[in-house]
């Protein structure tokens, strides 16, 4: 089994499908005031104002993007109006990554697997 979809709530749903599909090219699949969806690749993504079960509020979450070239990629998200937080960078285990915010918080870390060596 593999997880497929995921569900993150955030307060401005158009806002974040527009900024995913802007910044990572990731395909929009619905796009309402209370929900949507884009495709990375085979995950879907799914973006929720209000939960359907009582929840708090989420927090910690990191949707990684393997990239080729993680500079170009950065400058493509930071254009569309993501944050850049951190990065790019070489990181303790070996890829080079950078770290973005978008709206409600939604962080994507632009990464690619380099290999070992100084």
């Amino acid at each position: 089994m593999a997880v497929t979809a995921i569900d993150l709530q955030v307060d401005d749903v158009p806002a974040a499908v527009s900024l995913l599909h802007r910044a990572y090219g990731w395909t929009v699949t619905a796009d309402e005031d209370g929900f949507g969806e884009v495709m990375a690749g085979d995950l879907r993504i799914m973006l929720s104002k209000d939960a359907m079960v009582p929840w708090g509020a989420t927090d910690g979450v990191i949707l990684h993007e393997y990239v080729a070239d993680v500079p170009a990629a950065v400058e493509r998200a930071t254009a569309a109006g993501a944050e850049l937080l951190l990065g790019p960078l070489r990181t303790d285990w070996g890829t080079e990554a950078a770290y973005l915010r978008g709206p409600g918080n939604l962080v994507v870390d632009l990464c690619r697997d380099q290999p070992a060596g100084p």
